[in-house]
């Protein structure tokens, strides 16, 4: 029960000028309520009632229901009036006075003033189509869940900004909001206007304008399933026929583009979601009709009139059809802002170096270089995706609370030492099941025993990697002994060797050939002309000054020296002595 105020007395009737003391009805309805405060309720709700609407929506017997209006009239609290006509059959409007409307809700909204008697008419109408929708609208499938009439409906939202800046306070104002459930259970919800043939054809489109601005602003989305219908309920066929065809004519009301050429696709679902459908029916003096028979006409002239069940039920199975298209329009919006929140990182890592840590910061550099290959042996088996929507989620949330970026660095450490570990073992296992040493392979263990990961372009590769055979073959491709510019009879780097050795020894004397090595004279040739990768031991001219072609290391040995160069095998073991099990 609502409130009541306490008081002194109320007025009587503003016209007679008298003034009443507290009665025992209002003392009776500050105490309990009971009967009659539901007359006021309801009299609250809809603004003007006759008696037999009254009754039938208490389901009280006429007679009981005048009695007790007759009490709250003495009491002040209500009044009526008999539109057009003070005697005879005409009946009761009646509405609440200030009084009442204070008892009820704690204000004063009435201002206590006989109403016109088109207002009494319009809004008895209203009352009646309510009432209609209470009585014959479970019968066919469409059960009555709210009714909201005068301010109680209208809708405020903010519209696009003009052209000067800032936005505009539109309001819509139907004269009834209906709500309902179908017998699927499906939520339904439409417009109701009311139309007495007291508004030209020129007020009504005025009236559609703001509906197709609430339409165009999607202004329903979060108060409705979807943009609710127009339902124009006016005197005659003619009228009704009249208003949906100037409609049809504002609104464009094509069917959806790609019906019946292309298949629907998601555009086409959210646009029929949105979509403003109007109809009208010409009964409004008997509302039960405009309930549960085929009387309503819509704006596409060759349709055939339908029932108000089947206006909702198509607008409730354009919804249940668009969710699913407003889901993927989501994800891939999502997807747009996750992609680029990740490009942005791919393009400048470092910031994230101070926040996550090195080990971090490289696994991300991994995960986001796009030459990955799935069927490659070195690429390890992360949950690449649900990691990556982790650091766009944290990297675009603002501020980002402290236990954020330890637990997501830990996360990415953890996760790069699996990879590290999945990359040191394929190694291993590439060295062990060919029994080569590689100079790529090399290069990629010296990689790894940096505590970085291979990228895609490094070990995509490695399988494929010359040999060492190969690879020196190719360093010797390439060399051309001094003095020598003809390719075709340059001599080999071992004819030209054997060529100065035997220059060296014709040099010698008799005496210093007895005691000369030609092997020892090649050996120091050798040192004097060659050089070794400090990393791989690959040999190299010392004229060629660029990097080792087989593992593209800069450094270099004297050759003599390339016996200490750490072997792969022994760089794999220390390797693998710090790798974690990790599935």
């Amino acid at each position: 029960m609502s409130s009541l105020p306490r008081g002194s007395g109320y007025p009587r009737n503003s016209a007679k000028g008298s003034v009443l003391m507290p009665s025992g009805t209002t003392d009776r309805l500050r105490a309990s309520g009971g009967p009659s405060e539901h007359l006021l309720l309801l009299l609250n709700d809809h603004r003007v009632m006759t008696t037999d609407q009254l009754a039938r929506a208490t389901a009280t017997p006429a007679r009981t229901v005048l009695y007790r209006l007759e009490q709250l009239r003495t009491a002040g609290l209500v009044d009526y009036d008999r539109p057009g006509r003070q005697r005879g059959s005409a009946p009761h409007h009646w509405w609440l006075r200030p009084a009442g409307a204070r008892l009820v809700t704690g204000t004063s909204p009435a201002d206590g003033r006989r109403p016109s008697a088109l207002f009494s008419a319009h809004a008895a109408t209203i009352t009646e189509v309510w009432l209609a929708l209470r009585e014959h609208g479970p019968a066919v499938g469409l059960t009555l869940t709210g009714w909201a009439t005068d301010r109680a409906g209208w809708q405020e939202w903010e519209g696009s900004a003009s052209r000067w800046g800032g936005a505009s306070v539109k309001r819509l104002t139907p004269d009834a909001v209906l709500e309902a459930v179908l017998d699927d259970g499906q939520e339904v919800a439409a417009f109701i206007e009311v139309d007495l043939a007291s508004m030209t054809q020129t007020q009504l489109r005025g009236k559609l304008d703001r509906y197709r601005a609430y339409a165009r602003d999607e202004a329903w989305r979060g108060r409705f399933p979807y943009c609710p219908p127009l339902l124009l309920l006016t005197t005659t066929g003619h009228r009704a026929v009249t208003f949906t065809r100037n409609a049809a004519r504002h609104l464009g009301d094509k069917s959806l583009p790609g019906y019946g050429r292309r298949p629907v696709g998601d555009f086409d679902l959210i646009a029929a979601h949105g979509r403003l459908v109007v109809a009208a029916a010409g009964c409004v003096r008997d509302p039960a009709r405009a309930v549960t028979e085929h009387a309503w006409t819509l704006t596409d002239p060759e349709a055939a009139e339908v029932t108000l069940t089947a206006i909702c039920t198509e607008r409730a199975t354009t919804a249940a059809a668009a969710w699913p298209a407003y889901q993927r329009q989501e994800a891939e919006a999502d997807r747009l802002r996750r992609d680029d929140t990740l490009r942005r990182i791919r393009v400048r890592p470092r910031p994230l170096l101070p926040l996550l840590g090195p080990a971090a910061v490289d696994l991300v550099s991994y995960l986001l270089d796009t030459h990955h290959d799935p069927t490659d042996p070195f690429t390890p088996h992360l949950d690449t995706d649900a990691t990556l929507d982790a650091l766009a989620e944290w990297w675009r949330r603002s501020p980002r609370s402290s236990g954020d970026t330890p637990a997501l660095a830990a996360t990415l450490t953890r996760l790069h030492q699996q990879a590290w570990s999945h990359q040191v073992r394929q190694l291993a296992h590439l060295a062990t099941s060919t029994g080569e040493d590689r100079p790529a392979w090399y290069a990629a263990a010296a990689h790894l025993a940096g505590r970085r990961l291979l990228t895609p372009a490094e070990h995509h590769q490695l399988g494929d990697a010359p040999t060492r055979d190969a690879a020196q073959a190719q360093v010797w491709r390439y060399w051309q002994p001094p003095g020598h510019r003809d390719e075709a009879t340059a001599p080999t780097y071992p004819q030209w060797r054997d060529q100065q050795v035997t220059a060296e020894w014709t040099h010698l004397s008799w005496w210093q050939r007895q005691r000369t090595d030609r092997a020892t004279l090649a050996a120091a040739f050798d040192v004097e002309h060659l050089t070794a990768c400090a990393r791989c031991a690959l040999t190299i001219p010392a004229t060629d000054t660029g990097d080792c072609p087989g593992c593209h290391h800069s450094k270099r040995l004297p050759h003599d020296q390339c016996h200490t160069v750490t072997p792969l095998t022994d760089l794999i073991a220390a390797l693998l002595a710090d790798t974690t099990n990790d599935a």
